[in-house]
């Protein structure tokens, strides 16, 4: 109980702000941490698309960048959380950066799928990681790519992770939560 407490306690002090986010006419809501800057947002009616850029390390300005990426999408065509995944996840394979799934899993009881990817853009290897899940008609992926260096640091890594959670806690259609709750 301990653990959880402490773990409770430096996670919550890492993300307790935030900020709102309303996307698709305000049917997906969630909250990022306030020290992620947003890099770029495209959005109409059916589709949109929100990249942050998260701080670096210990300050570093110069190295290359962590992203979050919020995908979504509006669809009428029925696709499964399966059709979807293997779309976006095709996608990511035939994009830049020659990234290839490496791990790609199923959660049945909760209607959600993790990938883990590893690539290489502009001689930087980093490792992608997806999270999707389809809602009432919306299509989310959330996409973080991380240069590999960076898990070195494991103190800003571990605040990372709990931002990361916080952000995945966070996303709603309607009232109703995307992802369930990690603690089971």
């Amino acid at each position: 109980m301990k653990t959880w407490t402490l773990a409770f306690i430096l996670g919550a002090s890492s993300f307790a702000a935030t900020s709102s986010y309303q996307l698709l006419g305000g049917r997906l809501t969630f909250g990022v941490p306030s020290d992620w800057r947003e890099a770029r947002r495209r959005e109409n009616d059916s589709v949109a698309f929100v990249a942050f850029a998260v701080p670096r390390p210990n300050g570093d300005t110069a190295g290359p960048a962590v992203n979050v990426i919020v995908d979504v999408a509006l669809s009428h065509r029925h696709w499964d959380l399966k059709t979807f995944g293997d779309a976006k996840l095709h996608q990511l394979e035939t994009g830049p950066g020659n990234t290839k799934v490496i791990d790609d899993r199923y959660w049945q009881q909760d209607q959600t799928r993790t990938a883990l990817s590893q690539g290489t853009l502009h001689g930087v290897p980093y490792a992608v990681w997806d999270k999707l899940a389809v809602r009432d008609s919306i299509y989310l992926d959330l996409r973080t790519a991380v240069p590999a260096a960076f898990g070195a640091d494991s103190a800003w890594e571990a605040r990372y992770s709990a931002q990361l959670d916080s952000l995945i806690a966070s996303f709603r259609v309607g009232k109703q939560r995307v992802f369930p709750d990690p603690i089971r």
